[in-house]
């Protein structure tokens, strides 16, 4: 049985994966029927853009598709959404948009701010297109969007990695290039604070590929031998460039207490679910590891990080990542088939094995308030289950997964578990771009099949 091999493979891969998955999880993917219409007879009722979509669009997609958004087109105006009307249909009729990775129709849990179009809405959108998309009352205007996420937390502290950092490829002969690179970040806590939200900002969201921050106590021993503010220390000043490369988790030897942070393209400001928050320790650091795809020469960056903090919580929440198919490194690396369409790997961990959960020993029983999935741009499908003693859970479903659009899924209603009960995770990749086996790794050009779990003591 392999534990808590914290100096390998960025500290979330090495745990008991012996056990395989049960049985195989549901592959149906919920929602409207194959072209998304709707199934009305008779006579149907004309659909207005302002009046019926419009309220629609304001709700559920104008955070993004409005002026200046993120989005590339609006859809505050009636031209324009009448333009792209067939894009829209087939968007969410398919439901790649709004962007939501887990399947949110009561199936497989409930999940708190869900970007998920109820089928009356769905339907809406689809028949306003197919009736030849009418304008209605000009006069009524379109909704104002919703504000964009806001952090809790009774304060506010920003931190920032070293300007214009230029990534380096490290070998000149890969094309495109990782770079790792860490950042030793203090806080200054004088006293323990309660990590409640999250907020990343990329500098150059070109090549920012995740973020990590590892909680890091510079008194504890390192795995290399002596204090790790010693060897945090060592690591800065062998490296010419401002922190250390660290491919393995804060950096090769550095023990690391938890990884509060996780973050990746599609990931929004974060608040952790209401009562619940991450311990950060006085005196500790955070060492924030940058994972940075190069597909050429694609400039420098600086990434903000702000921390939402309180005092207090009414619970304090535990999180940690797992990837039973980057443990494989550690033996005899799991290939997945080239040129397949559901190549997959399934992996089992007993939860009080996971790495880094930080729960004591004498914690018995523990709720699931979310989950992060995470696979790499092969990835298809995924499920995560529970093979509780209480009986079966699902922990969520991703039918269409969309490397682009990643976050952490907090539950409406927690999941109650036992530190004994294992946690399931099955990912399905198309590899027919391939001729060569995929390996598992944490590089872009790899696969990951991860999943991060937020758990808080039960009682």
């Amino acid at each position: 049985m392999r534990r808590l091999c914290l100096a390998a493979l960025a500290s979330f891969a090495c745990a008991d994966t012996s056990e395989p998955a049960a049985d195989d999880a549901d592959t149906t993917a919920a929602g409207s029927d194959d072209d998304g219409g709707s199934s009305t007879t008779g006579e149907a009722a004309t659909v207005f853009f302002h009046e019926d979509v419009a309220p629609i669009f304001a709700a559920a997609c104008n955070g993004c598709h409005r002026e200046g958004g993120v989005a590339p087109f609006s859809l505050q105006d009636y031209d324009t959404a009448a333009m792209w009307a067939g894009s829209i249909r087939t968007a969410v009729a398919a439901r790649t948009m709004p962007p939501f990775n887990v399947t949110a129709d009561g199936s497989c849990n409930e999940f708190l701010d869900a970007r998920w179009l109820t089928p009356d809405e769905l339907d809406t959108i689809v028949a306003w297109v197919d009736q030849g998309t009418a304008r209605g009352d000009a006069q009524l205007g379109v909704p104002a969007p919703p504000e964009p996420g806001v952090l809790g937390g009774q304060r506010q502290l920003a931190l920032q990695t070293p300007a214009d950092y230029q990534p380096i490829n490290e070998d000149v002969a890969a094309a495109p290039a990782d770079d790792y690179q860490c950042f030793l970040l203090d806080p200054g806590f004088e006293q323990d604070a309660f990590l409640v939200g999250f907020d990343v900002q990329p500098g150059n969201d070109r090549i920012v590929h995740h973020v990590l921050a590892f909680d890091v106590d510079p008194a504890a021993t390192s795995l290399a031998g002596g204090r790790n503010d010693a060897l945090l220390e060592q690591l800065d000043a062998q490296s010419p460039e401002p922190g250390w490369d660290c491919f393995n988790a804060a950096g090769d030897g550095v023990m690391v207490q938890g990884v509060p942070i996780t973050w990746a393209p599609g990931t929004g400001a974060t608040n952790f679910p209401a009562g619940t928050g991450i311990r950060l320790r006085a005196g500790h650091k955070l060492v924030v590891q940058m994972h940075y795809h190069l597909a050429g020469d694609d400039g420098s960056d600086q990434t903000a990080i702000t921390l939402a903090l309180a005092d207090g919580v009414e619970r304090e929440a535990h999180a940690a990542l797992m990837d039973g198919f980057l443990a494989t490194l550690l033996g005899t690396p799991a290939e997945l088939p080239p040129g397949r369409t559901d190549a997959s790997f399934e992996w089992s961990v007993r939860l009080r094995d996971i790495p880094n959960l930080g729960m004591g020993a004498d914690v018995v029983e523990a709720e699931l308030l979310g989950v992060l999935p995470h696979m790499h741009q092969r990835g298809r499908r995924m499920w995560i289950d529970l093979d509780r003693a209480a009986g079966p859970a699902c922990g969520a479903r991703i039918p269409q997964w969309d490397y682009d659009w990643q976050q952490a899924y907090y539950y409406e209603q927690p999941i109650p578990v036992s530190m004994e009960d294992r946690l399931h995770v099955r990912c399905e990749w198309d590899t027919t771009d391939s001729s060569e086996p995929v390996l598992p790794g944490l590089g872009t050009d790899a696969e990951m099949c991860l999943a991060g779990v937020y758990l808080v003591e039960r009682g």
